[in-house]
């Protein structure tokens, strides 16, 4: 793909075109200029093995505004400056906790909120790879420069909901796209300590997992894959108290791997799914159920549990991860609910 730092003709003029090329997706009015801001994490995974390829790419573009933040403090003054400039579109150069902290920013806020255009520069991008900017980092942005300065592409908005948690009554919501508890806080400990160690991350990383994690829970082996104690009330159902080995509420449509360990029952916003302490027939439902396919092993008789709702209640003593940050409950007396905060819209361009 053609560099588009490499000739002034490339760079912004007016200083972006006129947004009646996003007014069908957006509903920004015509002829208003779009404003163009992109926020880097520069210890994200794949910017911290190279960020200078972003400051190459955005150094034919002064007129885009760029900066950089690493903690929430710092995400919070990066948002407020964009607030000020009214940007339009926000692209996100960071991985998944960075997509989770700007959208726990924006979603504490009222309304309006740019759109985000997001590039693969993350460990594991999970986030990215279903709502993202398709190819690397830098194929990713020029895409977007290049549509966004010469209208070459295909852009597509894409609309989903936002995860709210709401971990006690004392804390600040946390917002984000997917959930999980249980083994998968262990997974990402385990990937974390064993895995990245070794020089190994992305998909592989979160692969090698998964492998051994299924096969922890196929062989029923507790020293690897340790069952939480949770009270869970769905929607209007009535709590029930059991022990599980993974519990995720998520609104993407795929994740690490093309994985797809759910399929919709109902016209509920979010997407529930939930393995007990000790499933059977594993070797006939899991595969089923990470290929998004129901079968007649993948029943909550046997263990699995997948669905749509509104809203899960949880009460539990652990570990939970929202984009792959972990935080933790007070107590099993406190009270954790994700439900729908809000919707979020990504831009997607295609060649």
């Amino acid at each position: 793909m053609r560099r588009m730092t490499e000739t002034p003709r490339n760079r912004i003029q007016n200083p972006l075109p006129p947004a009646s090329c996003l007014r069908s997706l957006t509903g920004i009015k015509s002829g208003k200029p779009l404003r163009l801001g992109v926020l880097s994490n520069p210890l994200s995974g794949g910017n911290h093995k190279g960020f200078q390829i972003i400051h190459d790419v955005l150094a034919g573009y002064p007129e885009i505004h760029h900066l950089t933040a690493t903690t929430p403090p710092e995400m919070v003054a990066a948002i407020d400056a964009f607030s000020q400039k009214k940007i339009d579109i926000l692209a996100v150069n960071g991985g998944d906790g960075t997509v989770h902290a700007i959208l726990t920013v924006l979603f504490r806020r009222p309304e309006p909120r740019p759109v985000l255009a997001l590039l693969r520069s993350g460990t594991a991008s999970m986030i990215c790879r279903d709502v993202g900017l398709p190819g690397s980092r830098r194929q990713g942005l020029n895409s977007l420069l290049d549509w966004v300065c010469n209208g070459h592409g295909n852009p597509r908005l894409v609309e989903r909901p936002v995860l709210k948690v709401q971990a006690g009554d004392n804390r600040e919501p946390l917002y984000g796209m997917f959930f999980g508890a249980a083994g998968i806080c262990q997974g990402i400990e385990f990937c974390l300590t064993r895995i990245h160690t070794r020089g190994v991350g992305g998909q592989l990383a979160a692969g090698i997992t998964l492998a051994r994690f299924l096969l922890a829970a196929a062989r029923g082996k507790n020293d690897t894959l340790f069952p939480v104690s949770f009270t869970i009330a769905l929607d209007n159902d009535p709590p029930v108290q059991r022990d599980f080995s993974l519990i995720l509420v998520t609104s993407l449509e795929r994740l690490f791997l093309g994985l797809r360990p759910y399929w919709r029952t109902g016209p509920q916003p979010l997407y529930y799914t939930a393995l007990n302490a000790h499933p059977a027939h594993m070797l006939h439902a899991v595969p089923s159920l990470l290929r998004g396919r129901k079968n007649r092993f993948t029943l909550p008789e046997y263990g699995y549990e997948t669905r749509n709702i509104e809203e899960a209640e949880l009460f539990f003593t652990g570990r939970f991860t929202l984009d792959g940050e972990l935080y933790a409950t007070d107590s099993q007396s406190e009270r954790l609910i994700v439900t729908e905060g809000g919707t979020a819209s990504f831009l997607v361009i295609k060649p």
